[in-house]
């Protein structure tokens, strides 16, 4: 059985994980899909971990043709997204 934890991996030193934007990436994209999933299933609790798959959204991730590991990868959009939604990146990030 795997254990969710919130250690980082051995790899990322202190400056890294605080300030890349990849792990603020992640992290916001964790906290975003487990406060949908408690809006849209209330009842489930907050460890309900179920993710919808194959829905309208699978080819921008997955596109007829190609493998996944020849389209931008989520780390190159990790700024774009985090702007979008009116998160600052600190200075030394960006």
């Amino acid at each position: 059985m795997n254990a969710k934890t919130n250690s980082r991996p051995a790899d990322a030193s202190s400056s890294d994980y605080a300030q890349d934007p990849r792990y603020a990436y992640l992290e916001w994209l964790s906290m975003e899909a487990r406060l949908l999933r408690m809006e849209l299933w209330p009842e489930a609790g907050v460890d309900a971990d179920f993710m919808p798959c194959n829905t309208f959204a699978r080819s921008f991730h997955f596109p007829a043709g190609k493998r996944w590991q020849d389209v931008e990868p989520p780390s190159l959009r990790a700024e774009k997204v985090l702007r979008a939604v009116g998160i600052a990146l600190p200075e030394s990030a960006a």
